[in-house]
């Protein structure tokens, strides 16, 4: 059975307490949204953007393209959009 939720007049959505446990979901996570066939689909990313920090630093790039593409990739593992 769906899960009930109800929309604010702010347009905030509260997930229920039991898939907030299920997933993992704390205060202040961030999730993304995908339209599908099937409708709107709620995800979580597989990382945040924070346990990337430092990441990128100490490397120096010659071209901006060389940054843009270590970004993309970046962006695409933590929406959980690659095969890793």
């Amino acid at each position: 059975m769906p899960d009930m939720m109800t929309v604010s007049t702010n347009g905030q959505i509260t997930l229920p307490a039991e898939l907030r446990a299920e997933y993992g979901i704390q205060a202040g996570d961030k999730i993304f949204g995908e339209r599908t066939d099937e409708g709107y689909v709620l995800k979580r990313p597989k990382k945040s953007l924070l346990d990337y920090e430092g990441f990128i630093k100490g490397i120096s790039y010659d071209e901006e393209t060389e940054l843009t593409m270590a970004m993309s990739g970046l962006s695409a593992h933590v929406m959980g959009e690659d095969e890793c």
